[in-house]
């Protein structure tokens, strides 16, 4: 082929990639096409001038000229691009050129294709990749059109292989209590098909050993199974954040023969950003059926602003301004959805600042003022205004904004789980502005009547009274539902598990409203969306009645301050209804209390409490009270006469405990609300915890919070405290629970008791009780020594012949009095002191022959005080078991502690 040949294919190539990449062709420089080909800049130059003349090419006039193919050119003799999956891979010629090759060569790899381990950041795209390499094995034949596509996130199971193995590997029947029947894992599901296993990091060395049995063989077993083994034809994919060489097995790795590493947002060039800002934009689009439109300036801080979180978080934050502009345009701002820079968060303004610098790369992508992104309208169920309301929305902010602080994926989940009651609390709130004709305005009205018919049913199934303000939250909660199911978008809800357990009525009821929409919009409803459902149902969950009213006391220090205010209220009012209590400077804390227990017995009302104080131990009297008389108790401090009045006429409109105590803190900014907007969530909590749980709200809990960390020392000890407010006790329950799962409770110090005996309870008011705290602040001091008490339990379990788990929970109780004591042991002396008191309590419960200490008696005269404390302590032990040791075995165990 002659040079000027290779120069007119060269640059034919250039322009058929441009085309395909960019949708138009721009054109290739003389210079640029020399070093293509390795060829002097002037033969180039030559050569394609020669093409001008020809009339093949065309040219670009400008600093350098370009020269580009013409158009009629162009088509001739040219083989159709071919397309694929990859191919609609934004980026797939550029910067995830060589990824694309690796995950083909995968796929294709004779016979069945290559194991593979993706690897990349937080939001690179490692998940979608795993599903186009899944449709690319359909479309070459590889996989039927059929073939299952499993996902399983390791992450879900780490902590327990048993657990773990079931998922992965199905159970036998009988396999364990409750296996009534076999149950198929998700390898057997992914059978002929890809399973994909993401966060792989997750997995224990356990639960990578596992798999190695699968990956040599293709062969695996039920749980339960001893001597059947099950094929499979499976291809693995799996993917990681984290270095493969610190956190899987080698033995693990060397079965993955293919690995792909995805680039960070900052790797890709700013055409690929561009596109992926593009698509999400158009998807934004098609959801609020409206053509969005960008400022220049705002989108170039889009395309030049830091994101740590890659691709991922870029969504979230288009989704976000998309959502703020949206906003603007149903409230007339604008007369059309636009992102201008003020919507966006100041972390994207800063990009601007990087403009002057990479200017002429990003020139190109914006030739307007504005620049409009649109797309065909789908039929999605929502009206106009339904996104201000978006209960995902506001979850999917939450995990932003928690992700941009560092915070741990687990703690991530366990603060999103506490505080969804808080957004439903926003939607029902958000929902007390309309009435129904405004209703259905911004909600179909199929789905108000669907929901009203169902809450008719419920009303009837749980005989309980739901308010208007439960239907329209509710309402606007199953319309973002809808759009969220027909938008493909995944619905999840953690705490389903839980919310099925504690709350079974309502759960089984909450399917009535699941087959209602399913049959009128002919879509599949999720069960964590029952979940969602029922949480509804749980908020409006006491009935009230008409004659009841929320009791308002106010209580101050001085002679006359509180009964001041409370007639000062009362005369506006026009109602004898607040009550005050004023407490002399001189009067103890606990006359003070029981006088004011007395004073709410006689004016409780049937709704509870709201109490107004200044300061000082009254803040705390809420719970206290509770604790004596069951009456729910919320309180305000540093009140203020504005602040009784609002709440006095609040009360007298039959409003609500909660109602009334946000009436309150909301009259004033900050009044009330000092403490709980100082608790902000930096790096997620320590595994340690500590939870501070009040009926009296918030800012009471985050008192305890700081009044533990002084007297405990906690910040020292690595000890985090997780302040709690108890409305319901039932979902109190729930959230312990869920906090048990990811963190190690210390203790709940709280009014209510949580009835749970594998946590260490302390009354709030033995908070203030130095004697009370000193076994808290014991079990501190030893959790190392704990953590060895706990690991002897197996070891007890296999050489002494008692109940290991009742023996190792009363040695606890045992070694933390002698901690009390000031008696410090080190390990050898834990592990030897916990062997020899087991095989003491084997021989007392056998009728074996007892130990006999010479001159046992003057140890004890000599040790008077030392052995009257080993008596003491030993007892959680003796009566877990129901036996009574000798003076011999007291004086033996003396012996070990000290040396003696």
């Amino acid at each position: 082929m002659k040079r000027i040949d290779k120069v007119y294919e060269k640059l034919r190539d250039i322009c058929l990639k441009q085309l395909k990449n960019d949708g138009k062709i721009s054109g290739c420089s003389a210079i640029d096409l020399a070093k293509e080909l390795s060829i002097h800049r002037s033969n180039a130059s030559s050569d394609l001038n020669k093409l001008f003349k020809d009339g093949k090419v065309s040219k670009i006039e400008g600093k350098p000229v370009l020269y580009c193919i013409k158009s009629d050119e162009l088509n001739k003799n040219i083989n159709p691009i071919e397309t694929d999956a990859f191919s609609r891979v934004i980026g797939s010629n550029l910067s995830l050129k060589n990824a694309v090759q690796q995950a083909k060569a995968a796929i294709m790899y004779p016979p069945h294709g290559l194991h593979t381990l993706l690897l990349g950041e937080t939001g690179t795209g490692k998940s979608m990749l795993a599903e186009t390499m899944y449709e690319y094995a359909k479309e070459i034949g590889r996989l039927k059109t059929n073939a299952p596509f499993i996902t399983f996130n390791c992450a879900d199971y780490a902590n327990n292989p048993q657990l773990l193995m079931a998922q992965l590997f199905g159970v036998k029947k009988g396999a364990y209590t409750g296996a009534d029947k076999d149950k198929i894992g998700i390898v057997e599901k992914a059978d002929k098909g890809i399973l994909f296993l993401d966060e792989v990091h997750r997995l224990p060395p356990e639960g990578q050993e596992m798999l190695f049995y699968l990956i040599d063989k293709g062969m695996f077993r039920r749980l339960g199974e001893t001597d059947i083994q099950h094929k499979v034809d499976v291809l693995i994919i799996c993917a990681t954040t984290e270095n493969v060489e610190s956190i899987l097995l080698k033995t693990f790795t060397r079965r993955i023969p293919m690995m792909i590493n995805l680039p960070s947002l900052k790797e890709r060039t700013y055409e690929e950003r561009f596109e992926i800002i593009k698509n999400f934009m158009i998807d934004e689009a098609s959801v609020i059926k409206n053509d969005i439109f960008i400022t220049s300036n705002a989108l170039k801080a889009f395309l030049l602003y830091d994101c740590p979180n890659n691709i991922g978080q870029l969504k979230s934050d288009i989704k976000l301004c998309a959502a703020k502009a949206y906003l603007g345009f149903m409230m007339n701002r604008d007369k059309e959805v636009v992102i201008h820079t003020e919507d966006l968060p100041q972390y994207i303004k800063r990009g601007l600042f990087k403009y002057k610098e990479e200017k002429d790369k990003i020139d190109k992508f914006i030739k307007d003022d504005k620049i409009r992104f649109s797309t065909e309208q789908k039929a999605i169920i929502p009206s106009e205004d339904n996104k201000a309301f978006n209960f995902y929305e506001a979850l999917e902010e939450k995990r932003r904004s928690l992700e941009e602080k560092g915070i741990s994926e687990n703690d991530i989940k366990l603060i999103m789980s506490l505080d969804i009651e808080t957004y439903l609390k926003r939607y029902i709130n958000e929902a007390k502005r309309y009435n129904l004709e405004e209703l259905y305005k911004v909600v179909d009205k199929r789905i108000v009547d669907i929901v009203d018919n169902f809450l008719n049913h419920a009303r009837k199934i749980l005989k309980r009274d739901f308010s208007e303000k439960t239907l329209y939250g509710l309402s606007m909660h199953v319309a973002s539902s809808i759009e969220r199911i027909l938008s493909g978008k995944k619905i999840e809800n953690h705490q389903l598990d839980d919310i099925k357990r504690i709350y079974k009525d309502e759960f089984e009821v909450s399917k009535e409203l699941k087959k209602l929409i399913e049959r009128e919009f002919d879509i599949d409803v999720p069960e964590d969306e029952v979940g969602f459902i029922t949480m509804f149902l749980c908020l409006d969950i006491k009935q009230e009645k008409d004659d009841e009213k929320v009791s308002v006391i106010v209580a101050m220090h001085g002679e006359s301050t509180a009964t001041s205010i409370a007639d000062v209220s009362n005369r506006l009012l026009g109602e004898n209804f607040v009550v005050g209590y004023n407490m002399p400077l001189d009067q103890k804390p606990e006359i003070a209390l029981n006088n004011l227990c007395d004073l709410i017995k006689k004016t409780n009302k049937g709704k509870g409490v709201l109490l107004l104080v200044d300061m000082g131990s009254l803040v705390f009297f809420g719970d206290m009270i509770y604790e004596e008389t069951g009456i729910p108790v919320k309180t305000v401090e540093m009140a203020s006469t504005p602040m009784v009045l609002e709440a006095g006429r609040k009360a007298l409109l039959n409003a609500s405990l909660d109602e009334v105590y946000d009436s309150a803190l909301n009259l004033s900014p900050y009044i009330g609300r000092i403490y709980k907007d100082n608790f902000e969530i930096q790096n997620g909590f320590k595994n340690d915890v500590i939870i501070t749980a009040c009926i009296t709200g918030e800012g009471t809990a985050l008192k305890l919070k700081s009044i533990l960390e002084k007297k405990l020392d906690l910040k020292s000890a690595g000890i985090d405290i997780i302040p709690l407010n108890i409305e319901d006790k039932r979902e109190f329950k729930r959230k312990l629970q869920n906090i048990k799962t990811e963190k190690n409770i210390l203790a709940v110090v709280s009014a209510f008791d949580p009835g749970d005996d594998t946590l260490k309870y302390i009354s709030t008011t033995d908070i203030f009780d130095n004697r009370k705290l000193s076994s808290l602040k014991a079990m501190i001091d030893s959790r190392d020594a704990l953590d060895t008490i706990n690991n002897m339990k197996e070891i007890i379990a296999e050489n002494v012949d008692i109940d290991a788990d009742k023996y190792i929970k009363a040695f606890k109780e045992f070694y933390l009095n002698i901690a009390e004591n000031k008696v410090s042991l080190d390990n050898d002396k834990i592990i030897g002191l916990i062997l020899h008191l087991a095989c003491a309590i084997e021989r007392v419960l056998k009728g074996g022959e007892l130990i006999r200490i010479k001159n046992c008696k003057s140890i004890i005269e000599k040790n008077t005080s030392k052995y009257e404390m080993i008596k003491t302590a030993v007892k959680p032990v003796n009566e877990a078991f129901n036996v009574t040791l000798s003076d011999d075995e007291y004086v033996s165990i003396m012996m070990i502690i000290y040396s003696l």
